[in-house]
């Protein structure tokens, strides 16, 4: 009786890109990166892109989307627009999606009375607190805004 050597222990890329997606949702971007260190076929890529489309494993709306809301509460919307285009999702999508984001203000807010709390309150730490903002993604205008109410 002689065995057929089979190795069913390695999955085929397709079924390790589903299980690669599962774990953490993905962009296209993101997939096509992952699939040229895999492989160096792009007909394979774009049969294989095409079917995690289809049946939506990888859908960049609902990627831009699920991203807003899981980070509205911590990032500007600046720093969003950021994340989102450096995982290649297109400027369109971007901006229907940060269209849900209400005014930052509040946030902005929390983030100073947070930053300013066991601070004194001196022109270095005004600067700091300023860039610290910036860099987070939140608007020019109302930083400003924000912090000269919190400093009087």
């Amino acid at each position: 009786m002689t065995m057929k050597a089979t190795n069913k222990s390695v999955p085929d890329l397709y079924q390790r890109a589903v299980a690669y997606i599962l774990t953490m949702p993905k962009t296209e971007k993101q997939m096509r990166q992952w699939y040229a260190r895999k492989t160096m076929d792009q007909t394979l890529i774009e049969n294989d892109i095409a079917r995690l489309r289809e049946y939506n494993f990888i859908n960049d709306e609902d990627y831009a989307h699920n991203f807003v809301q899981c980070k509205r509460d911590k990032l500007g919307i600046g720093q969003i627009k950021n994340k989102l285009r450096m995982n290649g999702i297109n400027s369109a999508i971007i901006e229907k999606a940060v269209a849900e984001i209400d005014d930052q203000r509040a946030l902005v807010q929390s983030s100073v009375e947070k930053y300013l709390r066991h601070k004194d309150k001196t022109p270095e730490i005004k600067s700091k607190l300023f860039r610290w903002l910036l860099g987070k993604g939140f608007n020019y205008d109302v930083c400003v805004e924000v912090i000269d109410e919190n400093w009087h």
